[in-house]
Order: C-alpha cells, then structure tokens, then sequence
C-alpha cells in the first residue's frame, strides 16, 4: 500500500508558463546562465543563482526571498485547492507520460518507496538545509511503478481540449499538463495506489534522502511514471591525464582476454575503451551476485581500482562522466592523447528494480535516467 495525495502547486502564471522552468542547474555553463539571466527576467534561474553569495545559509535565504518576490509580482501563483497533475514531456519521437502527485515520507523510511543508489551523506545534509530554509520542492523526484498506469491515465486517451497548459521551451521541449481536481477523480488514483505494494526511485535519490532527514512527517513531490515511460542510458567514463599508456595495456592483457576492433561494436556486453586512438574489447570476469557483475562494476573493481588506482570514482579528478544521451562519437573525436574512454551498457529498468528488491545499490554514476524533469514548473512549497 502506497500512499498518494494531491498537493496545492506553486506555478508560473500562464503568461510567464514557457519562460519560468529551466533544465537541471547543473547542466548549465556558467555562461549560459549568465545569458540567460540577462534575456530572461522571469527564469527560475534567476531565482536559484546566488553564487555572489558568500554564506550557504544567506544563499538559501536569497532563494527564499526571490522565490517570495516572483510570488508577489505573480510571477509565481499559488493555487488555493489541492490537485493532481497529468504531465507529458515530448522531444522529437519520444514521449513520457505520468501523474505528478506528492508521495509519503514515511513510505520511503519503510522501504515502500526503493531506492537503488546510494546516497552522499554530505549531499543529503546540504539539500535538507535547502528545503528547511527555501521550503520548496523546486521540482519532482521521479518514481517508477512495475506495472501499467492506464487505469488511471491512459496516454492515448488525453484529451487535448481539457489542457491546462501546452507549451515549448527553447530546447525544443514540449510540455503538456491536465490539472485534476475533482475530489472523486483524486479520490479514484489515490485509491489505485492503495493497491501498489512499492514503487521505485528512477532518479532523485539524494532530494528524497534529504527530504526525509528535514521532515519525515512530510511529503514529497513526485513524478510518478509506469516503467516502460523511463528511459534508462548509461554513464561512460573518460579517464584523464594517463600518464603511460604502454603499462596500462600490459597490465590489462595480463589479466584479461582482450581483442583489438576498428570501430565501436553495438550491442557488445563487453567492455569497449578506446585508447590511443584504438578500440580494445575486453572480456572481463564474470561475478555470481547481480551488481558485482554489472559491466559498471567490473570496470570499478577489475581495472579502475587496480590498474588505474582510482578507489572512489566520484572524488577522483581523473574521472569524468559522460550522460549517455550525449553523443559517444564527439566525445571520442574530442579525446585527447593522455585520455581513454570507457563506453558502459544500458542497465535495464527490470535490473535496476531487481536490486532495489534485493536491498543492494548500484556504483554511483551507473545510470542517466530520463526523462528529466523542468524546475520551475509544477512546484510543491513545505
């Protein structure tokens, strides 16, 4: 039994509803903020941008109190009746489709809620301090369910005359949301969901971490999709600053059977890496539990720890990765000669559920989940 319930949003006017939301922060150059700034008075970019700020605590405050003047220049417009949100977010041929909703705390304390990631404690605390002092859910975790959600929103079947809002934003993104606010329509999802055993963290494991340490008692906001709308791709890793190159490859034809390819090969559930300006396919050992023997992890613990010495992946300076929705050719046009790139595989939906059931976790960086959502759009004040 899962516990769902409709929430009173914070969202753009309708006349700012395509030039408030922004793509993750973090995917940003500092100057394409800048720039962004300067054009756009009304991005939310405006509102979480305070690195002039010297203070963490002063940055959150500034967050809150612009948060509070888009609010006052209505901007921003909190609505007075709590709903629930269809939202579908197409580019070119893909679409995703699902219920924006706000989801229990206590449901993710008791493991009804799974993740299958570890966390960064230090990352949790910084997040919690940001939702004590902003009070705001700037955007929605994303939850898988392991099963259909055509009993209460069939994507086929929306009709378009009862949107909300539809609209593009300038990456070519188009957005579509159906408000429900009918307390017996609310009443039937809340219901549907009192039916799901558990549900599955696709991508938001620290906002959910950090949410639980501000306030258990609290609920979260969530995107909540069937598993066949989540698109999973992989993290690659690009090695820096090899210093030799000749003993790197020793050492890995000591340990494994390697062999020596013109090109990429698709669909190879070997290890592919190129290096020197070659492609290598290595065959490494098979391990008995299911996430020791994802690629991800043979390729921390049979060759990055032992012959690249690199012990954590996330702190090390030498590690870079690569979203698996970029493309893998630029990348390996663009690798310079004390470079190598490991290129990962897909770890699929059903996999990533598998070791959640199980109480395990995967690498860090082992999985780009898509889709991403906007912040700035649907928002959840605490």
């Amino acid at each position: 039994m899962v516990k769902i319930s409709a929430f009173a949003s914070l969202m753009p006017n309708k006349k700012f509803i395509s030039k408030v939301p922004t793509k993750t922060y973090t995917s940003y150059s500092k100057n394409e903020i800048n720039a962004e700034i300067q054009k756009n008075p009304y991005s939310f970019l405006n509102i979480i941008t305070n690195h002039q700020i010297d203070k963490q605590i002063d940055r959150f405050t500034y967050t809150r109190n612009k948060i509070n003047t888009f609010k006052k220049n209505k901007i921003l417009i909190k609505t007075q009746q709590k709903s629930l949100y269809i939202y579908r977010q197409s580019y070119k041929e893909k679409s995703y489709t699902g219920l924006i909703c706000a989801i229990s705390l206590k449901d993710y304390a008791n493991k009804k809620i799974k993740p299958h990631e570890k966390t960064i404690e230090k990352r949790e605390i910084l997040f919690a301090q940001y939702l004590k002092n902003t009070q705001l859910h700037a955007e929605p975790v994303l939850i898988a369910h392991n099963g259909d959600l055509k009993g209460i929103i069939n994507p086929d079947n929306l009709d378009i005359s009862k949107q909300t809002h539809s609209f593009f934003t300038d990456e070519g993104i188009k957005h579509e949301i159906w408000e429900i606010n009918k307390k017996q329509e609310i009443e039937n999802i809340v219901v549907f969901f009192r039916q799901i055993h558990s549900l599955y963290i696709a991508d938001g494991h620290h906002r959910l971490a950090s949410s639980l340490r501000n306030n258990k008692d609290h609920m979260c906001l969530a995107y909540i999709v069937s598993k066949n709308e989540v698109n999973t791709l992989p993290f690659h890793r690009k090695i820096l600053n090899i210093q030799d190159f000749d003993l790197i490859l020793k050492r890995m034809h000591s340990k494994f059977r390697i062999q020596k390819n013109k090109n990429l090969k698709e669909n190879s559930k070997h290890l592919q890496c190129y290096i020197k300006k070659s492609w290598y396919e290595i065959e490494l050992n098979e391990q008995q539990s299911l996430v020791n023997n994802l690629l991800v992890s043979k390729l921390l613990y049979q060759i990055l720890n032992p012959i690249f010495n690199i012990k954590d992946e996330r702190k090390d300076k030498n590690v870079h990765f690569i979203p698996g929705n970029q493309n893998i050719m630029q990348e390996i046009k663009q690798c310079k000669h004390n470079e190598c790139i490991f290129v990962m595989n897909t770890i699929e939906i059903d996999t990533i559920m598998e070791i959640a059931d199980q109480n395990k976790t995967t690498p860090p960086k082992s999985t780009f989940i898509l889709p991403k959502l906007p912040s700035g759009l649907i928002m959840m004040e605490l």
